[in-house]
């Protein structure tokens, strides 16, 4: 089951964090890549999810008003948003969306510069060529460094008033931190500087921003940690399934097609 070269010439953090999370839902995707067999699906979470990403990328592009934002959700729910879930779930995901956009205001992004929406970067991490696209790349007019924007449908990861994570956000924090900084050495390569912060937009958490500033340090350990996992990956034989309720029964692609998923609800 190892990789042939074709397989392996791009890369991305959602390919690595592929593996990371279920390295059979990697081969699937990747590797096996049998859609008659293996049908990939999408789910409800993920749909409202790139809805807001595109009304947020037409804002920005200045393609859509923040004022004409609210009714062009409401007008065009249904028509991107095909998969459904629990109902009260979708009613209350409705209404924190229809909120956000009554209530954000972007006049921040006056100090700002808009560099690039969802922007498509080419970039090579040790031997491998990668590829990414950055919701919101920014460059503050005070100081002229790069700031990177990322949407999250995903709550808040900080207790009020600290630093400090939700238990139960950790490990969102972790995987989302290694993308931004796979971002940010994106950045370095295509512009010359590495941003100086990277902010997450927890649009179904009031519009609550989550920055962190940029550390060498650390930007060091991700890149070994991409690098390290991509060499599991090629050299792995098995590909054993990783299993999360939640995410095997309601997010994983292959969840109605997985035999390991379909066993486990006999």
């Amino acid at each position: 089951m190892s990789e042939t070269k074709e397989q392996k010439e791009r890369w991305s953090y959602s390919r690595t964090a592929c593996f990371a999370n279920c390295k059979y839902e990697y081969y699937l995707k990747y590797i096996l890549k049998d859609d008659e067999m293996y049908l990939p699906e999408g789910n409800y979470y993920s749909e409202v999810g790139s809805f807001m990403h595109d009304i947020l990328a037409k804002i920005f592009d200045k393609e859509l008003t923040l004022d004409n934002a609210l009714m062009y959700f409401v007008e065009n729910f249904d028509d991107n948003v095909l998969y459904k879930t629990r109902y009260s779930t979708m009613e209350k995901t409705f209404e924190i969306c229809t909120d956000y956009f009554a209530e954000v205001d972007f006049d921040w992004l006056d100090n700002y510069e808009v560099v690039g929406v969802e922007k498509e970067l080419h970039f090579t991490l040790g031997d491998y060529d990668f590829i990414c696209y950055i919701d919101l790349l920014l460059k503050d007019k005070r100081d002229g460094k790069y700031v990177i924007i990322d949407h999250k449908s995903v709550e808040y990861p900080y207790i009020k008033g600290t630093k400090k994570p939700k238990k139960r956000c950790i490990h969102n924090l972790t995987t989302y931190t290694n993308q931004m900084y796979l971002y940010a050495h994106a950045v370095k390569q295509n512009y010359g500087d590495f941003p100086k912060e990277m902010t997450w937009n927890h649009f179904k958490d009031e519009g609550k921003l989550a920055t962190i500033d940029f550390e060498k340090s650390i930007y060091d350990e991700i890149m070994d940690w991409y690098i390290k996992t991509i060499h599991e990956a090629e050299n792995e034989k098995e590909f054993l399934p990783t299993y999360n309720w939640f995410y095997c029964n309601v997010l994983c692609n292959y969840r109605n097609s997985c035999e390991y998923q379909l066993e486990n609800r006999g």
